[in-house]
């Protein structure tokens, strides 16, 4: 590797992880990862590509400590919170910074979710309108990066991830969409602003290598921003099938089998949504892709589960 850096990837199997693993590799940077397993699939993938594999459990500071010593900076992510697993987010925050903390490591570049922090603005927020766990979690765990007293703390905050229009991570968001069907609570007007996780990769890399120019810095990042029509019309021209859109109640969106937290998600995205203004990150001077070409990058996935 061409220099003196170890960067430590919390998540480096998930989608963000990964994406920050593949950017820092390529600019030379060694990358450690903290895996639940290392005889996952996942795991030995990493290691064939010669990233440092640690096995930890973020419930247990001791094997974080052990897995993040050596390290010059880290990358922290946590798993998204819901009523279920309350607390759980924060304090796996609160664990991965004690253990970087205890070894020395001064730089940490956390990944969060656009508008995080600014909850209590939200429309209908005082009244109970929104299930408030997903936001408190996250609001929690930025706070307790940032006042950890890390020489160089950034919070990156993407909005929706565009990997979560391929399959099969797609089914998630919108469950007929192998049907040709985008069905949700969605409004046709609606804005969707969107990130890719190649995007997040590359802003947190530039947060490593120039420490300076990031730090003490909290940005949303976005990529695009549509309509749930246009991102269908881009679907269909790219896969030659008809991609229907369908504005539907909670009612029938329970008939259908869909996640009530989901359909709420896609209610706030109506009332608030994530509106990430372009130029929050512009002065870090990296231009983001839009929808269109990430989709166009993985047209091979979409054709092998869509095409018409």
């Amino acid at each position: 590797m061409s220099n003196n850096k170890l960067i430590v990837v919390a998540g480096a199997a998930g989608t963000q992880g990964g994406a920050v693993v593949d950017a820092l590799l390529a600019k030379g940077i060694a990358v450690r990862a903290i895996v639940r397993n290392k005889n996952t699939d996942a795991a030995k993938a990493l290691a064939a590509r010669n990233v440092d594999v640690a096995e930890a459990s973020f419930d247990d500071v001791e094997s974080l400590t052990e897995a993040v010593r050596g390290g010059t900076g880290i990358f922290s992510m946590q798993m998204g919170s819901h009523p279920g697993n309350q607390g759980e987010e924060s304090q796996h925050a609160k664990n991965l910074v004690a253990a970087a903390k205890a070894v020395g490591i001064n730089q940490i570049v956390h990944t969060s979710v656009a508008r995080a922090g600014d909850h209590e603005n939200f429309v209908g927020w005082s009244e109970g309108r929104w299930e408030p766990t997903y936001w408190k979690e996250k609001a929690s765990a930025i706070n307790i990066v940032k006042e950890a007293g890390f020489s160089c703390w950034t919070i990156i905050k993407p909005p929706l991830i565009m990997e979560n229009l391929l399959p099969s991570k797609s089914a998630v968001l919108f469950p007929t969409i192998a049907e040709g069907k985008l069905f949700s609570a969605l409004q046709p007007e609606t804005i969707l602003d969107w990130i890719s996780p190649q995007d997040i990769g590359r802003f947190a890399v530039e947060a490593f290598a120039q420490p300076e120019k990031y730090n003490k810095k909290e940005f949303a990042i976005v990529g695009d921003k549509l309509t749930l029509p246009e991102i269908a019309e881009t679907l269909s021209s790219l896969t030659d099938r008809k991609f229907e859109v369908k504005t539907i109640t909670q009612q029938e969106a329970e008939e259908l089998g869909f996640h009530e937290l989901s359909h709420q998600s896609f209610s706030w995205m109506n009332v608030e949504g994530y509106k990430v203004d372009p130029q929050e990150a512009a002065e870090f001077g990296i231009d983001t892709e839009s929808l269109r070409t990430y989709l166009e990058r993985n047209k091979s996935i979409l054709l092998a589960e869509y095409s018409g």
